[in-house]
């Protein structure tokens, strides 16, 4: 799964929709960015279903912490030793923070598989358009397209080498602040 399409990719790139011989390359990019702007952002851009282990002993089972958000929904919720499964429609989640408040019903208690979907159902456009800024400086860095003050890089870039690499401060600026994460 990636950020971006293929189409939006070669927009980006300036590579003309018939001209398919790049394609493989330029898919891989894309796939790559996803987990690239993931990293970077603290969080799941691409909807999926996660599989999370997570102790149930804590907070007295009423309620329990998912990492990877924004949580769209919970799927289930069993226990790793036994066979016992709790109703998630008694359960609240919180879609920005992952905390996950046991409503009514018995606590979860023990160690407990979790599966749950996240991500963004529509990626916000600044993810995107941030994802295209790092595709085409990856792009041109790779493939040796302009200098240190092409279009991707600017003067602006000087002055803090670290963000040339695979993340310019261009992209930063398009992504925004990573989301705060607290344990």
């Amino acid at each position: 799964m990636s950020i971006v399409t293929l189409a939006e990719a070669k927009q980006q790139l300036r590579i003309a929709d018939t001209d398919t011989s790049c394609d493989d390359e330029v898919q891989a990019y894309c796939d790559g960015i996803t987990a690239v702007v993931e990293d970077y952002m603290h969080e799941v851009v691409e909807p999926r279903t996660v599989v999370e282990d997570v102790d149930g002993h804590r907070h007295f089972g009423r309620r329990f912490r998912l990492w990877s958000v924004p949580l769209i929904s919970l799927t289930s919720v069993k226990s790793v030793y036994t066979e016992y499964e709790w109703d998630v429609s008694l359960m609240r989640p919180d879609p920005q923070t992952g905390l996950v408040r046991v409503l009514s019903g018995p606590p979860v208690r023990g160690l407990v598989e979790v599966t749950y979907q996240a991500g963004y159902e529509d990626v916000p456009v600044n993810y995107k358009r941030g994802a295209l800024v790092v595709l085409q400086h990856n792009w041109e860095t790779r493939r040796g397209v302009g200098a240190l003050r092409s279009s991707v890089v600017g003067p602006e870039e000087i002055h803090n080498p670290h963000w040339m690499y695979s993340i310019p401060r261009k992209a930063l600026e398009w992504l925004g602040s990573p989301r705060v994460v607290v344990g």
